[in-house]
């Protein structure tokens, strides 16, 4: 009976809460464009276009959007010139996250209290968003657009809490207490935390529950739920959760001791090596001038970012060095070997062991191509690429052998494409290379002469081993006079299909797909 009446009691304080938040009109609103690019993303068959049609009612929004798409924080090899190949680029997840950051973030959206210091508030909700959107790229997490706009609204609750009991909280706010202590001082001051007020105006905005279900669940993460994630639903709250530790080091200082606590969360939540870790500082150090420009707001003091970058580099180059000398513990060893091609940068877009796109570049990238190549009625070929017998260098040979295989194609086909063309490491031993203006003969000269420098000189591996090994390849063709293939994924799954003839005929070959496989 008691606890029939405790969930009565708490039940009716949520209500009051709602009624309170739904009848502020100090509070933050979503403008209707933010708010109509929420219910057309719910709608299954919305289109780039409709997107953008919406959006170029909102002329500063649509100028933002393409200077993200041309920012470093996409680091797009060429420029974007419309608004639909922004949204294309982007994808509507991410589309919608940066409508509704810019949105938010406007001068005078919300009214807080003197006391308040809405500043570092709105610094560290761009920080963390940041830092969330960087730690999936890093983490190829899918819907990156996802983290940045959890990791915006992680803490929308506090401008709620600060609206609504002015400084009286803005005083308790401002003494900077750790972040559960202040939860337990919200709970038992005024009987709700910023978690609660945060959760409904995010529904009363209609924001998708993934979106609000996850921010709560970022205040309320254990070791143990982060250990079941493995989806993104599951993982987001997590990412968001370390993004608010790393948004916090940043504030402190940036110093290696203020990112300590963030660093360790990582690799306790999320597995993440000490390499992984630093090389997300360092793409923020690179991001954040560029977050500033975008939202007309300074994060952090430049001699702070120049800081960061330049201790990152140190110590993933000490890191390197400790490891080729045999001292660090053989985990580390492995770890550093994939990660020997990658750069100090952090390039979300690259591929760690090989230095080759990612393949969530590939599916930006070959979107990009593939518009273009429609548009210009101009032919794009696309070759699916696979190690024949992988499995084999790796049980014969070993795996760091075979990681060392996989290095030695990816020299060879560099080495024989254009510097126009894309590759990408699609996954495991396998690769694709994007070949604009190609013909599929064109396409299959390509690939046949690369096959022969592959099958002509075994790989050295670093103990001497010369390691023999053959590819096959499957080309899929977009002429420029005739459709065929409807969207990039068609055309993927073409290459794909004969790839598959290719292994079925005996391997070692290349076969590029006709008219009766693209129908089948």
């Amino acid at each position: 009976m008691a606890a029939t009446m405790q969930v009565s009691r708490t039940a009716e304080a949520n209500a009051d809460l709602a009624a309170r938040i739904g009848s502020c009109r100090r509070l933050p609103t979503l403008p209707a464009v933010a708010l109509r690019l929420i219910h057309l993303a719910e709608d299954p068959g919305t289109t780039i276009q409709q997107f953008a049609d919406l959006i170029a009612t909102d002329p500063a929004l649509a100028g933002k959007l393409v200077r993200v798409a041309n920012s470093s924080l996409y680091g797009l090899p060429r420029t974007v010139s419309s608004l639909s190949q922004a949204i294309n680029l982007l994808g509507m997840n991410a589309t919608i996250a940066l409508a509704l950051s810019f949105s938010l973030c406007r001068p005078g959206t919300t009214h807080c209290s003197e006391m308040f210091d809405a500043s570092r508030y709105w610094r560290r909700s761009l920080l963390t968003a940041l830092a969330a959107s960087t730690v999936a790229v890093e983490l190829q997490e899918p819907q990156p657009g996802d983290f940045l706009l959890a990791g915006l609204l992680q803490d929308i609750g506090v401008l709620v809490m600060d609206v609504l009991l002015g400084e009286g909280y803005s005083a308790l706010h401002s003494a900077r207490a750790g972040h559960d202590e202040l939860l337990r001082q919200e709970r038992e001051s005024f009987g709700f935390t910023h978690v609660d007020a945060g959760d409904i105006l995010l529904h009363q905005w209609q924001l998708p529950n993934r979106i609000a279900d996850s921010i709560r669940s970022s205040h309320e993460f254990t070791p143990q739920a982060a250990a079941r994630g493995g989806s993104q639903a599951q993982r987001l709250p997590v990412v968001v959760a370390v993004a608010s530790r790393i948004a916090d080091g940043w504030l402190a200082g940036a110093r290696p001791e203020d990112f300590a606590p963030a660093r360790d969360q990582a690799q306790v939540l999320l597995a993440m090596a000490a390499a992984c870790f630093h090389r997300v500082l360092a793409a923020m150090a690179v991001q954040v001038p560029e977050m500033e420009q975008l939202f007309k707001t300074r994060l952090v003091d430049l001699s702070v970012i120049d800081d960061v970058e330049t201790s990152a580099r140190e110590i993933l180059a000490m890191r390197n060095v400790s490891l080729a000398k045999g001292v660090a513990e053989r985990e580390y060893q492995v770890e550093a070997l994939e990660r020997r091609a990658a750069t100090l940068e952090g390039r979300a877009q690259r591929d760690p062991l090989t230095g080759l796109y990612n393949r969530a570049y590939l599916e930006l990238a070959l979107g990009r191509v593939y518009l273009h190549s429609v548009h210009a009625r101009r032919p794009l070929s696309v070759a699916f690429i696979d190690i024949d017998r992988f499995k084999a260098v790796n049980d014969g040979f070993g795996h760091v052998a075979g990681d060392e295989v996989l290095v030695g194609v990816t020299r060879l086909l560099l080495a024989g494409v254009r510097k126009t063309d894309i590759v990408a490491r699609y996954g495991g031993e396998e690769f694709v290379v994007v070949l604009p203006d190609t013909p599929v003969g064109g396409a299959r000269v390509v690939m046949e002469r690369i096959l022969a420098a592959v099958c002509d000189a075994p790989i050295l591996t670093s103990d001497g081993t010369g390691i023999s090994v053959t590819f096959s390849a499957g080309i899929a063709t977009l002429h420029g006079d005739t459709g065929v293939f409807e969207s990039t994924g068609d055309l993927l799954k073409a290459a794909d299909r004969a790839l598959y003839e290719a292994k079925r005929a005996g391997r070692a070959r290349v076969v590029a797909v006709d008219a009766d496989m693209c129908n089948a």
